[in-house]
């Protein structure tokens, strides 16, 4: 009889490469996925007739990508982290879209890591704003659109058609809510190719 493979084993860090948790799967046949965590480890998802040869070669192909996007990525947060950046680019559309907001610009905006359902949120009773911090590697017709369409509800409370005719000044809207339609679709996508796969 083949001696079975474990189902999981971990990698440890070294120089080169971050913790990789190597998960087998029988139900994944040819597929090969590696799934950065927050934490820097890397989870790796491989058919459970790999070889350690093969999980090598896995390694040696999928983390410099990996890493690649994840340095990417960080280099955006970087720049996009701050409330103040937030506050700067909520000033800027105010004054070149949204003129009936014009000196009211609300003075707490902040990127906030507990929404997860929604791109933005608004409290104009409180003069609040919160984008979720997702958007951190967005570009930045892309934050802008989550932002302004939040500092619409401070003119215009509901979705009526005022508040549509305030929104359709921003340029590259439509373009803005496809990127993040994109994202939707995306999530919803790997979590049902997930499902049946990345069970052991």
């Amino acid at each position: 009889m083949t001696p079975r493979h474990p189902v999981s084993e971990v990698i440890p860090a070294t120089e080169e490469h971050p913790r990789v948790e190597v998960v087998r799967s029988a139900r994944r046949r040819r597929t090969v996925t590696a799934q950065p965590a927050d934490d820097g480890s890397i989870r790796l998802l491989v058919p459970d007739i790999s070889t350690d040869e093969q999980i090598r070669g896995y390694l040696a192909d999928l983390l410099p990508r990996v890493q690649r996007t994840r340095r990417r990525a960080q280099g955006k947060r970087r720049h996009f982290a701050s409330d103040e950046y937030l506050l700067s680019r909520a000033q800027y559309l105010v004054e070149q879209y949204l003129p009936e907001l014009s000196g009211k610009v609300p003075e707490s905006i902040r990127w906030v890591s507990n929404q997860r359902t929604r791109w933005g949120s608004a409290t104009p009773g409180a003069g609040r704003i919160r984008i979720s911090d997702a958007l951190t590697g967005a570009p930045e017709y892309v934050v802008d659109a989550v932002l302004y369409h939040e500092l619409c509800h401070f003119v215009v409370l509901h979705h009526n058609a005022q508040f549509h005719r305030l929104q359709d000044r921003l340029p590259r809207l439509t373009q803005a809510q496809a990127f993040l339609a994109g994202i939707e679709f995306a999530r919803t996508q790997e979590a049902h190719e997930r499902r049946p796969e990345d069970q052991p």
